[in-house]
């Protein structure tokens, strides 16, 4: 399965673009997929995610709607992650 990432303002800067497309398992949710953009772009985990609550610095939208983190992800989604 599919998905989209796009990265907003600080995020683009940390991460160095603007979107990247994702092979991503069936099934995973909001929350997985942030996880693994912390293992794929580690600036991620050390700059954008606090340590006391890894979702504090984050506002996560899918398809255009503001999600929950334990909504799963269908493919051919659009992810967006951007500063609060």
């Amino acid at each position: 399965m599919r998905v989209t990432v796009r990265y907003f303002a600080r995020y683009r800067s940390l991460v160095g673009k603007g979107e990247e497309e994702l092979e991503v398992p069936e099934g995973i949710t909001v929350l997985e997929l942030i996880e693994m953009l912390k293992e794929r772009h580690p600036v991620l985990r050390n700059e954008v995610f606090a340590e006391e609550d890894d979702l504090a610095d984050v506002n996560v939208s899918r398809n255009g709607r503001y999600v929950r983190f334990d909504e799963v992800l269908r493919d051919g989604d659009i992810v967006a992650l951007f500063p609060p």
